[in-house]
Protein backbone atom coordinates (compact mmCIF):
# COMPACT_ATOMS: atom_id res chain seq x y z
CA UNK A 1 0.00 0.00 0.00
CA UNK A 2 1.16 3.27 -0.90
CA UNK A 3 1.85 5.80 2.18
CA UNK A 4 0.52 3.59 4.91
CA UNK A 5 1.85 5.91 7.36
CA UNK A 6 0.97 9.53 7.62
CA UNK A 7 3.32 12.11 5.32
CA UNK A 8 3.54 16.27 4.85
CA UNK A 9 2.39 17.15 1.95
CA UNK A 10 5.01 18.81 1.09
CA UNK A 11 7.22 16.01 0.57
CA UNK A 12 4.25 15.29 -2.34
CA UNK A 13 4.80 19.04 -3.79
CA UNK A 14 7.99 17.84 -5.55
CA UNK A 15 6.35 14.46 -7.03
CA UNK A 16 3.91 16.73 -8.67
CA UNK A 17 6.15 18.96 -10.19
CA UNK A 18 8.65 16.16 -11.59
CA UNK A 19 5.69 14.21 -13.15
CA UNK A 20 4.17 17.01 -15.35
CA UNK A 21 7.61 16.93 -17.00
CA UNK A 22 8.20 13.26 -16.57
CA UNK A 23 10.80 11.30 -19.44
CA UNK A 24 10.75 7.52 -19.75
CA UNK A 25 13.57 6.99 -17.61
CA UNK A 26 16.56 4.30 -18.70
CA UNK A 27 15.57 1.23 -16.09
CA UNK A 28 18.92 0.98 -13.87
CA UNK A 29 18.56 -2.42 -12.34
CA UNK A 30 21.34 -4.95 -10.75
CA UNK A 31 20.55 -6.45 -14.23
CA UNK A 32 20.43 -4.88 -17.46
CA UNK A 33 16.55 -5.07 -18.88
CA UNK A 34 16.16 -6.58 -21.88
CA UNK A 35 15.68 -4.30 -24.71
CA UNK A 36 13.31 -6.53 -26.64
CA UNK A 37 11.55 -9.71 -24.92
CA UNK A 38 11.75 -12.82 -27.14
CA UNK A 39 7.79 -14.33 -28.85
CA UNK A 40 7.12 -17.06 -25.49
CA UNK A 41 3.49 -18.94 -25.27
CA UNK A 42 3.47 -18.55 -21.57
CA UNK A 43 3.73 -14.81 -20.20
CA UNK A 44 5.87 -16.08 -17.51
CA UNK A 45 8.27 -17.42 -19.30
CA UNK A 46 8.50 -13.78 -19.94
CA UNK A 47 8.24 -12.04 -17.06
CA UNK A 48 11.13 -14.43 -15.80
CA UNK A 49 13.50 -12.95 -19.09
CA UNK A 50 12.71 -9.52 -17.48
CA UNK A 51 13.77 -9.80 -13.48
CA UNK A 52 16.75 -7.71 -12.99
CA UNK A 53 17.00 -7.46 -8.74
CA UNK A 54 18.89 -9.36 -7.10
CA UNK A 55 18.43 -11.47 -3.53
CA UNK A 56 19.63 -10.93 -0.94
CA UNK A 57 23.18 -12.55 0.66
CA UNK A 58 21.65 -13.62 3.52
CA UNK A 59 18.37 -15.41 2.07
CA UNK A 60 16.87 -16.29 5.63
CA UNK A 61 14.59 -13.30 5.08
CA UNK A 62 13.42 -14.24 1.97
CA UNK A 63 12.96 -18.06 3.15
CA UNK A 64 10.57 -16.33 5.96
CA UNK A 65 8.19 -14.88 3.88
CA UNK A 66 8.26 -17.03 0.63
CA UNK A 67 6.68 -19.63 2.44
CA UNK A 68 3.37 -19.11 2.91
CA UNK A 69 2.76 -19.30 -0.58
CA UNK A 70 4.75 -22.37 -0.95
CA UNK A 71 3.07 -24.07 1.95
CA UNK A 72 0.10 -23.27 -0.14
CA UNK A 73 0.37 -23.44 -3.79
CA UNK A 74 -3.38 -23.41 -4.53
CA UNK A 75 -3.50 -20.27 -2.98
CA UNK A 76 -0.76 -19.14 -4.61
CA UNK A 77 -2.37 -19.92 -7.96
CA UNK A 78 -6.00 -18.32 -7.46
CA UNK A 79 -3.98 -15.13 -7.47
CA UNK A 80 -2.43 -16.07 -10.77
CA UNK A 81 -5.90 -16.87 -11.94
CA UNK A 82 -6.83 -13.33 -10.57
CA UNK A 83 -4.04 -11.68 -12.23
CA UNK A 84 -5.09 -13.21 -16.29
CA UNK A 85 -7.48 -10.37 -17.30
CA UNK A 86 -4.71 -7.55 -16.57
CA UNK A 87 -1.20 -9.00 -16.18
CA UNK A 88 -0.32 -8.98 -19.71
CA UNK A 89 -1.05 -5.11 -19.94
CA UNK A 90 0.97 -4.85 -16.59
CA UNK A 91 3.94 -6.23 -18.62
CA UNK A 92 3.49 -4.80 -21.73
CA UNK A 93 3.85 -1.40 -20.22
CA UNK A 94 6.54 -2.05 -17.65
CA UNK A 95 8.56 -3.68 -21.27
CA UNK A 96 7.94 -0.42 -22.86
CA UNK A 97 8.97 1.66 -20.29
CA UNK A 98 12.38 -0.73 -19.53
CA UNK A 99 11.51 -1.01 -15.97
CA UNK A 100 12.37 -4.52 -13.87
CA UNK A 101 9.98 -7.14 -14.09
CA UNK A 102 9.66 -7.66 -10.42
CA UNK A 103 7.45 -4.54 -10.48
CA UNK A 104 4.36 -6.59 -12.20
CA UNK A 105 4.74 -8.47 -8.58
CA UNK A 106 3.72 -5.64 -6.43
CA UNK A 107 -0.39 -6.11 -7.06
CA UNK A 108 0.37 -9.88 -5.58
CA UNK A 109 1.28 -8.03 -2.34
CA UNK A 110 -0.44 -4.70 -2.33
CA UNK A 111 -4.10 -6.52 -3.68
CA UNK A 112 -3.78 -10.25 -4.94
CA UNK A 113 -4.77 -8.76 -8.43
CA UNK A 114 -8.00 -8.32 -6.96
CA UNK A 115 -9.02 -4.54 -7.86
CA UNK A 116 -12.22 -4.75 -5.61
CA UNK A 117 -10.42 -5.50 -2.51
CA UNK A 118 -11.14 -2.62 0.53
CA UNK A 119 -8.24 -2.13 2.56
CA UNK A 120 -8.32 -1.26 6.19
CA UNK A 121 -6.35 2.08 5.13
CA UNK A 122 -8.80 3.31 2.78
CA UNK A 123 -6.68 2.46 -0.01
CA UNK A 124 -8.11 0.57 -3.56
CA UNK A 125 -7.07 -0.79 -6.55
CA UNK A 126 -4.44 -3.16 -8.33
CA UNK A 127 -1.84 -1.14 -6.66
CA UNK A 128 -3.64 -0.08 -3.36
CA UNK A 129 -3.60 3.83 -3.73
CA UNK A 130 -5.02 6.02 -0.57
CA UNK A 131 -6.93 8.72 -1.51
CA UNK A 132 -4.57 11.72 -0.79
CA UNK A 133 -1.85 9.82 -2.89
CA UNK A 134 -4.11 9.19 -5.98
CA UNK A 135 -5.57 12.80 -5.88
CA UNK A 136 -1.85 13.89 -6.53
CA UNK A 137 -1.44 11.45 -9.06
CA UNK A 138 -4.02 12.82 -11.24
CA UNK A 139 -6.74 10.12 -10.52
CA UNK A 140 -10.16 11.06 -10.15
CA UNK A 141 -12.49 9.89 -7.36
CA UNK A 142 -16.26 10.80 -7.31
CA UNK A 143 -19.83 9.11 -6.89
CA UNK A 144 -19.44 8.07 -10.23
CA UNK A 145 -16.06 6.73 -10.37
CA UNK A 146 -12.85 5.37 -8.74
CA UNK A 147 -9.65 6.19 -10.80
CA UNK A 148 -8.11 3.96 -8.56
CA UNK A 149 -9.55 0.83 -9.30
CA UNK A 150 -9.31 1.51 -12.81
CA UNK A 151 -6.76 -0.92 -14.11
CA UNK A 152 -5.41 1.34 -17.14
CA UNK A 153 -5.55 4.66 -15.36
CA UNK A 154 -4.28 3.22 -11.59
CA UNK A 155 -1.13 0.98 -13.44
CA UNK A 156 -0.21 4.05 -15.03
CA UNK A 157 -0.18 6.39 -12.27
CA UNK A 158 1.36 3.40 -10.23
CA UNK A 159 4.43 3.33 -12.68
CA UNK A 160 4.83 6.89 -13.18
CA UNK A 161 5.19 7.25 -9.43
CA UNK A 162 7.89 4.43 -9.34
CA UNK A 163 9.65 6.07 -12.06
CA UNK A 164 10.10 9.01 -10.18
CA UNK A 165 11.19 7.24 -6.71
CA UNK A 166 13.59 5.70 -8.96
CA UNK A 167 14.73 8.60 -10.63
CA UNK A 168 15.20 10.31 -7.30
CA UNK A 169 16.65 7.32 -5.16
CA UNK A 170 18.62 6.04 -8.05
CA UNK A 171 17.89 2.17 -7.21
CA UNK A 172 14.67 0.09 -7.98
CA UNK A 173 14.32 -2.00 -4.07
CA UNK A 174 14.48 1.76 -2.57
CA UNK A 175 12.27 2.91 -5.08
CA UNK A 176 9.78 0.04 -4.00
CA UNK A 177 10.50 0.16 -0.39
CA UNK A 178 9.31 4.18 -1.01
CA UNK A 179 6.36 3.53 -2.79
CA UNK A 180 5.12 1.37 0.80
CA UNK A 181 6.24 3.62 2.90
CA UNK A 182 6.51 6.75 1.60
CA UNK A 183 9.69 9.07 -0.45
CA UNK A 184 10.19 11.42 2.72
CA UNK A 185 10.91 7.87 5.12
CA UNK A 186 13.26 6.74 2.65
CA UNK A 187 15.03 10.06 1.87
CA UNK A 188 15.70 10.80 5.51
CA UNK A 189 17.12 7.33 6.24
CA UNK A 190 19.43 7.96 3.31
CA UNK A 191 20.91 11.08 4.50
CA UNK A 192 20.73 10.16 8.10
CA UNK A 193 22.89 7.21 6.69
CA UNK A 194 25.01 9.39 4.34
CA UNK A 195 26.09 11.99 7.09
CA UNK A 196 27.28 8.85 9.14
CA UNK A 197 29.25 7.79 6.14
CA UNK A 198 27.61 4.72 5.99
CA UNK A 199 26.56 2.57 3.05
CA UNK A 200 23.31 3.75 1.18
CA UNK A 201 23.24 -0.02 0.02
CA UNK A 202 19.52 -0.89 0.36
CA UNK A 203 20.00 -4.13 2.61
CA UNK A 204 22.22 -2.16 4.58
CA UNK A 205 20.28 0.76 5.34
CA UNK A 206 19.00 1.44 8.64
CA UNK A 207 14.88 1.11 6.88
CA UNK A 208 11.93 0.64 9.03
CA UNK A 209 11.55 -3.08 9.12
CA UNK A 210 7.93 -2.50 7.46
CA UNK A 211 9.72 -1.15 4.29
CA UNK A 212 12.07 -3.89 3.87
CA UNK A 213 9.82 -6.92 4.89
CA UNK A 214 7.63 -5.51 1.97
CA UNK A 215 10.51 -5.37 -0.52
CA UNK A 216 11.66 -9.08 0.76
CA UNK A 217 7.79 -10.10 -0.58
CA UNK A 218 8.02 -9.12 -3.16
CA UNK A 219 11.38 -10.62 -3.85
CA UNK A 220 10.05 -13.87 -2.38
CA UNK A 221 7.42 -14.08 -5.45
CA UNK A 222 9.85 -13.13 -7.95
CA UNK A 223 12.14 -16.38 -6.34
CA UNK A 224 9.29 -18.52 -6.35
CA UNK A 225 8.25 -17.14 -9.94
CA UNK A 226 11.42 -17.87 -11.41
CA UNK A 227 12.20 -21.20 -9.44
CA UNK A 228 8.69 -22.74 -9.53
CA UNK A 229 10.02 -26.60 -9.77
CA UNK A 230 12.23 -26.05 -7.27
CA UNK A 231 9.46 -25.20 -4.42
CA UNK A 232 7.40 -28.18 -6.27
CA UNK A 233 4.43 -25.63 -7.72
CA UNK A 234 3.02 -25.68 -11.15
CA UNK A 235 2.67 -22.55 -11.94
CA UNK A 236 -0.71 -21.99 -13.59
CA UNK A 237 0.09 -20.84 -17.63
CA UNK A 238 -0.89 -17.36 -18.37
CA UNK A 239 -1.17 -16.80 -22.21
CA UNK A 240 1.16 -14.68 -23.45
CA UNK A 241 -2.04 -12.54 -25.37
CA UNK A 242 -4.14 -9.07 -24.68
CA UNK A 243 -6.75 -10.03 -23.00
CA UNK A 244 -8.59 -6.82 -23.05
CA UNK A 245 -8.88 -4.27 -25.74
CA UNK A 246 -10.78 -0.40 -24.94
CA UNK A 247 -13.62 1.76 -26.05
CA UNK A 248 -14.33 5.01 -26.17
CA UNK A 249 -18.24 5.99 -25.31
CA UNK A 250 -19.21 9.48 -25.19
CA UNK A 251 -22.72 9.48 -24.47
CA UNK A 252 -23.98 8.10 -21.19
CA UNK A 253 -24.94 4.47 -21.06
CA UNK A 254 -26.47 1.73 -18.88
CA UNK A 255 -24.03 -0.72 -17.65
CA UNK A 256 -26.93 -3.50 -18.42
CA UNK A 257 -26.57 -1.97 -21.92
CA UNK A 258 -23.37 -2.52 -22.52
CA UNK A 259 -22.94 -5.95 -20.72
CA UNK A 260 -25.74 -7.23 -23.23
CA UNK A 261 -24.12 -5.41 -26.12
CA UNK A 262 -21.33 -6.97 -25.66
CA UNK A 263 -22.60 -10.37 -24.17
CA UNK A 264 -21.15 -10.64 -21.36
CA UNK A 265 -21.65 -10.98 -17.32
CA UNK A 266 -21.86 -8.65 -14.96
CA UNK A 267 -19.40 -10.47 -13.30
CA UNK A 268 -16.62 -9.38 -16.39
CA UNK A 269 -17.92 -6.28 -16.87
CA UNK A 270 -16.80 -5.35 -13.16
CA UNK A 271 -13.83 -7.17 -13.36
CA UNK A 272 -12.37 -5.43 -16.30
CA UNK A 273 -13.99 -2.14 -15.18
CA UNK A 274 -14.07 -1.51 -11.51
CA UNK A 275 -14.07 1.93 -11.78
CA UNK A 276 -17.79 2.83 -11.93
CA UNK A 277 -19.36 3.11 -8.68
CA UNK A 278 -23.00 3.31 -10.32
CA UNK A 279 -25.53 1.58 -12.29
CA UNK A 280 -24.90 4.43 -15.35
CA UNK A 281 -21.75 4.99 -16.77
CA UNK A 282 -21.69 9.31 -16.89
CA UNK A 283 -20.00 11.01 -19.59
CA UNK A 284 -19.13 14.91 -19.11
CA UNK A 285 -16.59 16.43 -21.66
CA UNK A 286 -14.40 14.00 -22.00
CA UNK A 287 -14.90 10.51 -23.35
CA UNK A 288 -14.96 7.33 -20.95
CA UNK A 289 -13.45 4.03 -21.40
CA UNK A 290 -14.67 0.59 -21.57
CA UNK A 291 -12.87 -2.37 -21.01
CA UNK A 292 -14.08 -5.19 -23.10
CA UNK A 293 -12.28 -8.88 -23.75
CA UNK A 294 -10.80 -9.19 -26.90
CA UNK A 295 -13.13 -11.22 -28.46
CA UNK A 296 -15.86 -9.21 -27.27
CA UNK A 297 -14.91 -5.73 -29.06
CA UNK A 298 -16.05 -5.74 -32.31
CA UNK A 299 -19.49 -7.48 -31.56
CA UNK A 300 -20.32 -4.26 -28.77
CA UNK A 301 -19.21 -2.01 -31.39
CA UNK A 302 -21.62 -3.46 -34.24
CA UNK A 303 -24.61 -3.84 -32.00
CA UNK A 304 -24.05 -0.16 -30.43
CA UNK A 305 -23.83 1.42 -33.97
CA UNK A 306 -27.26 -0.45 -34.76
CA UNK A 307 -28.83 0.17 -31.41
CA UNK A 308 -31.79 2.70 -31.80
CA UNK A 309 -33.56 2.85 -28.16
CA UNK A 310 -32.21 4.98 -25.42
CA UNK A 311 -29.08 4.03 -23.73
CA UNK A 312 -29.73 5.04 -19.84
CA UNK A 313 -32.53 4.45 -18.05
CA UNK A 314 -32.22 6.34 -14.69
CA UNK A 315 -31.59 10.18 -14.22
CA UNK A 316 -29.86 12.39 -11.33
CA UNK A 317 -32.14 13.64 -8.71
CA UNK A 318 -31.44 16.24 -6.42
CA UNK A 319 -32.86 15.74 -3.00
CA UNK A 320 -35.07 18.05 -1.57
CA UNK A 321 -35.15 20.33 1.90
CA UNK A 322 -36.38 17.62 4.48
CA UNK A 323 -36.92 14.26 2.07
CA UNK A 324 -37.15 10.76 2.73
CA UNK A 325 -36.27 7.72 0.53
CA UNK A 326 -39.43 6.32 0.57
CA UNK A 327 -41.25 9.70 -0.53
CA UNK A 328 -38.59 9.82 -3.76
CA UNK A 329 -39.13 5.74 -3.84
CA UNK A 330 -42.97 6.12 -3.69
CA UNK A 331 -42.73 9.02 -6.32
CA UNK A 332 -40.35 7.51 -8.90
CA UNK A 333 -42.50 3.89 -8.54
CA UNK A 334 -39.54 2.06 -6.99
CA UNK A 335 -38.60 0.45 -3.79
CA UNK A 336 -36.12 1.90 -0.99
CA UNK A 337 -34.03 -0.62 -1.28
CA UNK A 338 -33.38 -0.65 -4.86
CA UNK A 339 -32.29 2.98 -4.13
CA UNK A 340 -30.28 2.45 -1.47
CA UNK A 341 -28.47 -0.04 -3.63
CA UNK A 342 -27.81 1.84 -6.66
CA UNK A 343 -26.81 4.69 -5.05
CA UNK A 344 -25.32 2.89 -2.54
CA UNK A 345 -26.73 4.45 0.66
CA UNK A 346 -26.80 2.63 3.77
CA UNK A 347 -29.89 1.67 5.58
CA UNK A 348 -31.47 4.38 8.14
CA UNK A 349 -28.76 6.95 6.64
CA UNK A 350 -31.09 10.00 6.15
CA UNK A 351 -30.60 12.03 3.07
CA UNK A 352 -29.32 15.74 2.82
CA UNK A 353 -30.39 18.51 1.15
CA UNK A 354 -28.65 18.74 -2.79
CA UNK A 355 -27.40 14.98 -2.68
CA UNK A 356 -27.37 13.80 -6.21
CA UNK A 357 -28.87 10.33 -6.23
CA UNK A 358 -30.37 8.30 -8.97
CA UNK A 359 -33.57 7.64 -9.79
CA UNK A 360 -35.37 5.40 -12.33
CA UNK A 361 -36.88 7.70 -15.23
CA UNK A 362 -40.61 7.25 -14.60
CA UNK A 363 -43.64 9.59 -14.54
CA UNK A 364 -46.57 8.84 -12.85
CA UNK A 365 -49.33 10.35 -11.79
CA UNK A 366 -48.00 10.56 -8.06
CA UNK A 367 -45.01 12.83 -9.27
CA UNK A 368 -45.24 16.56 -7.85
CA UNK A 369 -44.38 18.38 -11.20
CA UNK A 370 -44.41 22.36 -12.47
CA UNK A 371 -46.71 20.83 -14.43
CA UNK A 372 -48.83 17.98 -14.71
CA UNK A 373 -47.72 14.66 -16.36
CA UNK A 374 -49.51 12.09 -18.57
CA UNK A 375 -49.21 8.45 -16.88
CA UNK A 376 -46.96 6.37 -19.51
CA UNK A 377 -48.15 3.24 -20.75
CA UNK A 378 -45.17 1.42 -19.17
CA UNK A 379 -44.35 2.68 -15.78
CA UNK A 380 -40.64 3.70 -16.68
CA UNK A 381 -40.07 6.04 -19.63
CA UNK A 382 -36.29 5.85 -21.11
CA UNK A 383 -34.38 9.36 -22.12
CA UNK A 384 -32.94 10.28 -25.46
CA UNK A 385 -29.87 12.35 -25.80
CA UNK A 386 -30.29 14.54 -28.69
CA UNK A 387 -28.33 14.09 -31.82
CA UNK A 388 -27.55 16.15 -34.78
CA UNK A 389 -30.44 15.49 -37.20
CA UNK A 390 -32.66 14.79 -34.80
CA UNK A 391 -36.37 16.51 -35.18
CA UNK A 392 -39.64 16.10 -32.46
CA UNK A 393 -41.29 14.38 -35.27
CA UNK A 394 -38.60 11.77 -36.15
CA UNK A 395 -38.37 11.12 -32.60
CA UNK A 396 -42.52 10.87 -31.72
CA UNK A 397 -42.53 8.43 -35.03
CA UNK A 398 -39.09 6.18 -33.43
CA UNK A 399 -40.95 6.22 -30.02
CA UNK A 400 -44.46 5.39 -30.82
CA UNK A 401 -46.03 8.87 -29.16
CA UNK A 402 -46.26 12.52 -30.56
CA UNK A 403 -44.61 15.88 -30.30
CA UNK A 404 -47.19 16.81 -27.96
CA UNK A 405 -46.32 15.02 -25.72
CA UNK A 406 -42.95 14.81 -25.51
CA UNK A 407 -43.48 18.19 -24.89
CA UNK A 408 -45.47 17.93 -22.26
CA UNK A 409 -43.19 14.86 -20.76
CA UNK A 410 -39.96 17.16 -20.60
CA UNK A 411 -42.14 20.42 -19.76
CA UNK A 412 -40.56 22.27 -22.47
CA UNK A 413 -41.66 24.25 -25.97
CA UNK A 414 -38.25 24.87 -26.89
CA UNK A 415 -36.01 23.94 -30.11
CA UNK A 416 -34.16 20.62 -29.38
CA UNK A 417 -29.95 20.76 -28.84
CA UNK A 418 -27.53 18.64 -29.82
CA UNK A 419 -26.82 16.08 -26.20
CA UNK A 420 -30.28 17.05 -24.42
CA UNK A 421 -31.90 15.02 -22.41
CA UNK A 422 -35.32 14.21 -23.36
CA UNK A 423 -37.99 11.68 -21.89
CA UNK A 424 -39.50 9.46 -23.96
CA UNK A 425 -41.66 6.14 -24.42
CA UNK A 426 -41.95 3.46 -26.69
CA UNK A 427 -45.19 2.19 -26.70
Amino acid sequence: MIFKRNTKFALFVSLLLSLSSLLPVEAYAEKSVPDRLQNYEDLWDRIRNGFALTLPRDNKAIRKVESPYTQRPESFNRIVAKSERYLYYIVEEIERRRMPMEIALIPVIESSYDPLIKSDYSSAGLWQFVPRTAKILGLEQNVWHDDRRDVIASTEAALDYLQYLFKRFGDWKLAIAAYNIGEGTVGKVLAKSKHKGRSNNFHDLNLPIEAKHYVYKILAVKDIVANSRKYGLQLRPVPNRPYFDTVEIHEPIDISLVTRLANISETEFTALNPAYNRYVIKVNKTPRTLVLPMNKKEAFLKNLETYQDPRVSWQIYHVRRGEKINEIAKRYDTTVKQLQTINGIARNKNLTLGQKILVPYAVTENMAESKPAERLRNSYASVHIVKKGDTLYDLAKRYGTTVNKIKRWNNSDENLSIGQKLLVSRS
